[in-house]
């Protein structure tokens, strides 16, 4: 039996929706209330760092801004760290790792499939130093933009840099998280991935570390509204697979372009594979 079949079976109180229709509104709507206060503590917390702690470390590092990078994603880390011990503890998601430990010594090359919006908080909850790969949208963000430079995250706007800063970040000792699709996936599938990470990990030598992710039932998807909430709570299972060694594929003997076509058709299949058979 698959992981989102034994899942499903599992269940558990909170798993059970009342056949009262109206008890099941109020339900849904409590949860509603929850994540949008979910939404609230981030925000509140975000403007609390750039405020009150990103200038402290800007004064003590700015003539170190590698030092200041690593300063901020360690405050990134643990803030992610509590922000996801509040969901899971006012019941909004429930939370099951597998392989955990492969993400705690670096430097490391994470991809991960990207079916929710928590996703990325998870990981680098879950990863003391994490350079990440993130959207123009966040560079832009009023509540983000300066964390995010502060971090020293990197857009994906532009491929070309894009491939450049990720190989210089692994050659330095630091540990890289993408996400191969560059965007949430579409509803119950994978969306194309890219070939940025392929490209990374040829041009660094660094192997791959594969994340598969799963949240049943769905919940934060791609185009869904943040009060478009589940009957009930969340599971995310975050399963670390053991790294994909480069040294194993014919892509690594091959010119760039043909190797990262070749290892990103190989990346897409593996987690089409993991995430069908639930392993």
């Amino acid at each position: 039996m698959s992981r989102v079949a034994e899942d499903l079976a599992r269940g558990g109180h909170d798993q059970r929706v009342s056949t009262v229709p109206w008890l099941a509104s109020v339900r849904r709507g409590w949860r509603a209330f929850r994540t949008g206060l979910a939404f609230v503590v981030f925000g509140v917390g975000a403007l609390v760092i750039e405020v009150l702690i990103l200038p402290l470390l800007w004064l003590v590092s700015w003539r170190r801004s590698d030092l200041l990078q690593r300063r901020v994603q360690f405050v990134i880390h643990h803030a992610y760290r509590l922000f996801a011990w509040i969901m899971i503890t006012i019941g909004l998601i429930r939370v099951t790792w597998v392989g955990r430990e492969r993400l705690r010594k670096g430097p490391i090359l994470v991809v991960a499939n990207h079916p929710t919006l928590i996703d990325v908080v998870l990981l680098v909850a879950a990863m003391p130093q994490a350079d990440c790969i993130v959207k123009t949208a966040a560079e832009r963000h009023p509540l983000l933009r300066w964390l995010v430079k502060g971090a020293g995250y990197i857009g994906n706007d532009r491929p070309e840099p894009l491939i450049e800063a990720g190989t210089e970040s692994l050659r330095q000792g630091r540990s890289l998280l993408l996400f191969p699709e560059g965007t949430r996936s579409p509803e119950a599938r994978l969306g194309p991935f890219r070939r940025g990470a392929a490209r990374i990990a040829l041009r660094s030598g660094m192997d791959l570390v594969p994340v598969v992710i799963t949240c049943l039932p769905p919940t934060l998807m791609k185009g869904q509204p943040w009060y478009d909430v589940p009957a009930c709570t969340a599971h995310v299972t975050l399963t670390v697979e053991a790294p994909i060694r480069l040294e194993d594929h014919q892509a690594a003997h091959k010119p760039e372009a043909a190797g990262a076509r070749e290892l990103t058709e190989y990346l897409q299949g593996f987690f089409e594979r993991s995430l069908h058979t639930g392993r």
